[in-house]
């Protein structure tokens, strides 16, 4: 055929080896009408894929092994330290003291920011609660007082509304009751300013 692109009959495969020599696994099973056997019906244990195999189950049988004595290990640890910690009941009251200590000055705290500041919360985010428990987990109410008007100092806006407008100032908002009518015309105007002065 004088207009067929590939010239040669038995195309190589192999640009750099023989090209009368093609290998039969290459080719299609269509074309030489036989079919080659299929790959998954080889031994899984022979060659190669046998000996990956195996590797495979030893280190997954070693990995078992190691995650059961781990286990195990755990678990005495657990009960070594269960019988130190109840030997020590000292400490144990000592950090139940110190725990309940704590949660008093937080209810003191809140119990004084109630009426001070808009959320109490803030107190507790914002004050240095470890300085404000007394001696023997009492807690010092001056501290208290001295940190919630320390902080409403520094952070006035966190400060509860008072109704109080004359702290603010007069801000020019609202209705006015002493506003007089504008005058109908220029000449009550003048009349008005002549009458103030």
């Amino acid at each position: 055929m004088p207009n067929d692109p590939n010239p040669n009959p038995n195309p190589n495969p192999n640009p750099t080896g023989p090209a009368g020599d093609p290998n039969p696994a290459d080719q299609d099973p269509a074309k030489t009408g036989g079919n080659p056997a299929p790959k998954g019906d080889q031994d899984p244990k022979s060659g190669d894929q046998g000996a990956a195999l195996a590797a495979a189950e030893s280190a997954r049988e070693a990995a078992e092994k190691r995650a059961t004595e781990a286990e195990a290990e755990a678990a005495r640890l657990r009960r070594s330290n269960a019988a130190t910690k109840g030997t020590d009941l000292d400490a144990i009251k000592a950090e139940i003291r110190q725990e309940f200590a704590a949660e008093l000055v937080r209810a003191e705290v809140r119990a004084a920011a109630a009426g001070r500041l808009r959320d109490p919360a803030d107190a507790l985010a914002l004050v240095d609660l470890s300085a404000l428990a007394g001696q023997n987990g009492t807690v010092d109410q001056a501290a208290v007082t001295a940190a919630l008007d320390k902080l409403i100092e520094s952070k006035p806006y966190l400060a509860a509304d008072s109704g109080d407008a004359s702290k603010w100032g007069d801000v020019g908002a609202g209705p006015r009751t002493s506003a007089e009518a504008e005058p109908a015309s220029p000449y009550e105007r003048l009349r008005r300013v002549q009458r103030s002065n």
